[in-house]
């Protein structure tokens, strides 16, 4: 997270120099230096960024996040537990407070530039997976997690180009971030799966199960924004995001074996699956505007969006598995497997809260 504050900064400072350096006079009296480059474009020969009017915005809100993750494992590699049933992972009560910032500079007319920044409370909230890890154990399906830690981000930087008086181009590109770590597994019944199992002075058997989500994405986007005296709304689309999706999972089995005193069999099962594919985002803002002067604004907003991604990745299986007598272990060869499989990931996000802006 600190690495995403630096780079906002930096951006933040990239957008506001043109303000600085106008303001002690470089640039020829104010006008934009190679402004003649973008003569031939309309509304953009007249840049003067002396003259740029800044726009800070800041707004806190309430956010829900859905997911839907859905990866069909093939006969024989193992992923939570079960040989064949496809994974079908959900996040349940993912909503979270989230504040964001922005600054937008109105550079000409038509030309304005933008950057953003948004990031949520961290919160636990839940989780689902369609199979349960030890399901051949309980027999009870499905199994709930609890999704800690929960994270999302998001940083963007981009542009609006007005083509008439309520109607702009919109583009950009935003880098947006989401994980959680999957832990205290239960069954259907809500009785915890990871469990340990003694007699006085022997544990006779030790089940532990945990693992992690990320999402990582790169979103290039155009757009159309509309505005009006009080209001303005903007719908944006991407194609081609790239995503990156990682779901390392663990389970441990440490067992006691009745052979020799100080004899336990531990176990340990590791599912690696990533996948780096593009997908589709189509995603809405919305804000109307309470002004209360020319330079101060509060604001009520509220957005949506949806992304989509579909492809194929790596599915790892690693088996440890050790005898441990008087403390010393040995390993037993056990076989690993790998496989392609196609996964599907859906998101959702919607929001809405208040915004205060100033202009100077």
């Amino acid at each position: 997270m600190t690495r995403v504050m630096c780079l906002f900064v930096g951006l933040l400072l990239l957008i506001a120099s043109p303000c600085f350096v106008a303001a002690q006079g470089f640039g020829g009296g104010g006008g934009f230096p190679g402004g003649s480059l973008f003569a031939s474009v309309p509304g953009l020969g007249s840049i003067d960024v002396g003259g740029m009017r800044l726009m800070p915005n800041v707004r806190v809100g309430y956010q829900k996040i859905g997911l839907n993750f859905n990866l069909p494992v093939p006969s024989g590699i193992a992923f939570f537990g079960d040989n064949s049933a496809p994974i079908d992972l959900q996040l349940t009560d993912a909503n979270v407070w989230v504040g964001a910032v922005s600054l937008e500079g109105r550079v000409s007319p038509r030309l304005s530039l933008f950057l953003n920044g948004e990031a949520n409370a961290k919160r636990n909230s839940g989780a689902i997976t369609n199979e349960e890890p030890l399901q051949h154990i309980s027999g009870l399906v499905p199994s709930q997690w609890t999704a800690s830690q929960l994270e999302w981000w998001s940083i963007g930087v981009g542009g609006t180009y007005a083509i008439s008086n309520d109607i702009a181009i919109v583009g950009g590109l935003r880098r947006e971030h989401l994980s959680f770590g999957l832990t205290d597994p239960r069954d259907a019944a809500g009785v915890p799966i990871n469990t340990q199992l003694s007699v006085p002075g022997i544990v006779l058997l030790t089940l532990e199960n945990a693992a992690d989500f990320q999402l990582k994405l790169w979103v290039p986007y155009v757009g159309i924004q509309f505005s009006g005296q009080s209001y303005r709304a903007r719908l944006n689309w991407s194609p081609f995001l790239g995503a990156s999706v990682k779901l390392p999972d663990q389970l441990i089995q440490n067992i006691f074996v009745f052979v020799a005193p100080g004899v336990t069999v531990l176990q340990d099962f590791e599912w690696k699956y990533s996948m780096n594919r593009t997908g589709t985002l189509l995603e809405g803002d919305f804000e109307y505007d309470l002004r209360f002067s020319a330079n101060a604004a509060v604001k009520l907003w509220a957005k949506g969006s949806w992304l989509q991604v579909r492809g194929s990745g790596n599915l790892d299986q690693i088996v440890d598995q050790f005898i441990a007598i008087g403390g010393v272990p040995i390993p037993i060869p056990q076989a690993s497997g790998s496989s392609s499989d196609t996964a599907t990931l859906a998101r959702y996000v919607t929001a809405a809260g208040l915004a205060a802006e100033l202009a100077f």
